[in-house]
């Protein structure tokens, strides 16, 4: 959750809008914003996940295919809501952790050992 707060602040989410808007011009930049964004929080999640696999809680044949899904069925929505909408869009508390616990449910629902295929 404390993750999801930090990709909603206004301040990364303008700077996510710039460095998106000038990808052409600098993609290094961009580059070193996927690679300490979103592609640390999904390494760090993959490693979770392989924990949980290992402890037969979770079935996933990619640990990191599975934290990528993870990631998205959190962020996608209301990242792309306050990029496209503006500051106004960001969620509140309240609201984040609603989404961010049906986004739970839902892989969790898809990732549980007991009923994977």
């Amino acid at each position: 959750m404390d993750e999801m707060r930090i990709v909603m602040t206004p301040r990364l989410l303008r700077l996510r809008r710039l460095v998106i808007g000038e990808v052409s011009r600098f993609p290094e930049l961009a580059r070193a914003l996927f690679e300490n964004g979103p592609q640390r929080s999904i390494q760090s999640l993959a490693i979770v996940i392989s924990k949980l696999v290992q402890r037969g809680l979770l079935s996933a044949p990619s640990p990191a295919v599975a934290a990528t899904t993870l990631n998205w069925l959190v962020l996608a929505a209301p990242v792309n809501e306050a990029m496209l909408l503006g500051d106004d869009a960001i969620p509140t508390t309240t609201a984040m952790k609603a989404h961010a616990a049906e986004a739970t449910r839902v892989f969790l629902t898809a990732y549980d050992s007991d009923t994977a295929a």
